[in-house]
Formats: structure tokens, C-alpha cells, sequence
């Protein structure tokens, strides 16, 4: 399949998604929404599914660059294609299916979540009911759209996961490798408040872990749709 990946800053790639699907067999083309990027016209005919990433700003911005990212996750969870939405993309997800976002507790670093257990990806056994690891970096959260089921919950912030018709919805980063990971860490960490929560980059982080999880969840995304 020919995925669309909508990048709101440069930081914020694919990471580990990008292998997932090469692994699957699935191609993906960038759209540098940060670098004045545009989506072509006819992207619903030209790509079979959507991936938005994150990025510092608000869906509720009244920005060009915001505006472009919620028409066209509109147009794909509409038409009920496969979308997943990492961090401000679950939340451009949430915001289109009509929930909202607003200001939630700042979480940032690596943390856990709990799977919903009534989940049907959860109560059926595609995936084992236990904590993730996962690492959080957002100060705004969604609520659930009419229709969504939650997928996992947080100490501090509830809803932590969703899946929407054929969208899925993340607000924790678990794409991030190690070598995102230093990135951010030597390039983020000065260019944005509150990030003193940063601790420097090593092997014992549990990115293997964030991987396998993430992984698991992809295959289990897709079989639904596939």
C-alpha cells in the first residue's frame, strides 16, 4: 500500500514506523508540511492510507499548516482508509471525528500506559493485556470521538490510545529509536520550555521494548483492514 506521511516538523519523522512498513511490504512518500509542503490535489486517489506525525503546535491553530493536516486526515478517516496518528496526529484524529483537544498535564520522558481491556484488539487475544512502555511528550490532549474505542489509559492523562473506523490513534511516541531519541535529546532540548525532564540518551532506555509493542499493534491494526 502507498501511504501519505504528513510531517508537521522536521524532528518528528516516521522513526521505527518507517521500518514497520517496509517490512509489510507498504511504500511511503512525505509531505514536509513544515517546509510549506503541500498534499497533492488528488491524494485520496493517489494513496491508500495516511500517517500524521507530531509536532509542537495545536490543532486548535489557526495556521495554514494546521488547517492543510486536519482537510486532509478528514478526507482519509472519512473515506475510511487506514490512518494512524502519532501525538498531534491522534489528536488531529480525535479533533475531525468530532472530539476535542484541550490542555491536559504535561508528560514527558518515558512512562507506561494500560491497555483498555474491553478493547476488541485487547478482549479477543490479538494482544496481550500489559503495560506498555511508551515515551510522552504532549501538553494537550483528546477526548473520544463519538464511535472510538479506547485503546489504552494513563495515570495522568486518560486517554492515551484509540482506534476510529480504520484510524488509530497514538498520544505516545513509540516510534522513537535510540538514535531519534539523541536527536531529539541534542536538538530539542534547548528549543522548547519544560524539557529540563530530558535525562541524556542510553543503551538501558527500553526502545527495544517500545519497538516490539509498536510492531505488535501495526500487525494487529492491519489485519483489520488488510
Amino acid at each position: 500500500m502507498r501511504f501519505i506521511v504528513l510531517r508537521h516538523q522536521e524532528e518528528e519523522g516516521l522513526g521505527t514506523i518507517a521500518e514497520w512498513l517496509k517490512l509489510n511490504g507498504h511504500s511511503h512518500f512525505y509531505v514536509n508540511l513544515f517546509a510549506k509542503q503541500r498534499p497533492p490535489s488528488n491524494a485520496l486517489m493517489a494513496y491508500d492510507a495516511l500517517v500524521s506525525m507530531g509536532g509542537p503546535m495545536s490543532v486548535n491553530d489557526d495556521s495554514e499548516l494546521m488547517q492543510t493536516s486536519l482537510a486532509l486526515t478528514a478526507d482519509f478517516v472519512q473515506a475510511k482508509r487506514p490512518v494512524l496518528g502519532v501525538c498531534l496526529g491522534a489528536q488531529a484524529i480525535a479533533k475531525v471525528a468530532g472530539g476535542t483537544v484541550a490542555q491536559s498535564a504535561f508528560e514527558l520522558g518515558f512512562d507506561r500506559v494500560s491497555p483498555v481491556s474491553a478493547h476488541p484488539f485487547f478482549a479477543s487475544g490479538k494482544l496481550a493485556v500489559e503495560d506498555w512502555d511508551v515515551f510522552q511528550w504532549h501538553g494537550e490532549n483528546f477526548t473520544l470521538p463519538a464511535g472510538a474505542a479506547h485503546l489504552f489509559s494513563g495515570k495522568l492523562v486518560a486517554n492515551q490510545g484509540f482506534t476510529y473506523k480504520q484510524a488509530l490513534g497514538l498520544q505516545f511516541h513509540n516510534e522513537l529509536s535510540l538514535e531519534w531519541y539523541t536527536m531529539w535529546y541534542e536538538g530539542l532540548r534547548h528549543k522548547f520550555e519544560n524539557m529540563d525532564k530530558l535525562v541524556p540518551p542510553s543503551a538501558d532506555m527500553p526502545f527495544v521494548s517500545l519497538k516490539t509493542n509498536l510492531f505488535a499493534l501495526l500487525n494487529t491494526w492491519q489485519r483489520e483492514w488488510s
